[in-house]
């Protein structure tokens, strides 16, 4: 897939969690599976991308989000921000089941991608299973953080928060207190600690 048409899914994708709700469950299963096809075949894109081709996806996933009033009151499926957030979960789950380091790659690159813009704690979280993970498997994962921070945008996206270049880079050399390469976590940890995933996981 080139960078055109990736763009172009990526539209298909966020504008349709923008529409109506969907039909039916199996039309629900369909397009979650869509999304993580989506993102598991074409993460590679996002990080050969050039730092303004990237700057495009990102603003495109900033282009069709939308409040939490919006998401909580009734309104359409949750953005796609709710989506990567949730890709997130999925990759650490992978990571420790597979073994396989192409799901730190996702994992990061799905938090690159949502630059900030859903809820920065959990962002961090996200990060610090993904890190803990990896070494429990075996894996450094110190250069492929430090891939990430160096494509990620160097500039914060809320006011009050840092880059999630500088997140990156920070939890790859101060990891949060609650977790530690001695830590389990069980799954429902992430869930419950994830802003608006009660929403997200109904929508699913």
């Amino acid at each position: 897939m080139n960078l055109d048409t990736y763009k172009k899914q990526l539209i298909q994708i966020a504008s349709r969690l923008n529409g109506s709700y969907f039909a039916s469950r199996k039309e629900v299963i369909i397009f979650k599976n869509k999304i993580e096809n989506f993102l598991d075949e074409n993460y590679e894109i996002y990080v050969n991308a050039t730092t303004e081709e990237r700057n495009e996806i990102r603003q495109i996933i900033k282009d069709y989000d939308r409040s939490e009033k919006d998401v909580f009151e009734g309104g359409p499926p949750a953005p796609f921000r709710y989506a990567l957030n949730l890709y997130g979960i999925r990759a650490i789950k992978q990571l420790e089941e597979t073994d396989n380091v192409i799901w730190l790659w996702r994992g990061l690159v799905a938090i690159s991608m949502l630059d900030g813009i859903h809820y920065q704690p959990d962002d961090e979280l996200h990060l610090a299973h993904l890190y803990v993970a990896a070494e429990k498997k075996g894996i450094n994962p110190n250069l492929m953080f430090q891939t990430i921070s160096k494509i990620s945008n160097n500039e914060p996206t809320k006011s009050g928060q840092i880059s999630t270049s500088e997140l990156v880079i920070n939890l790859s050399c101060d990891l949060p207190k609650e977790i530690d390469a001695a830590s389990e976590y069980k799954e429902s940890d992430l869930d419950f600690k994830t802003s608006g995933s009660d929403s997200m996981n109904g929508f699913w």
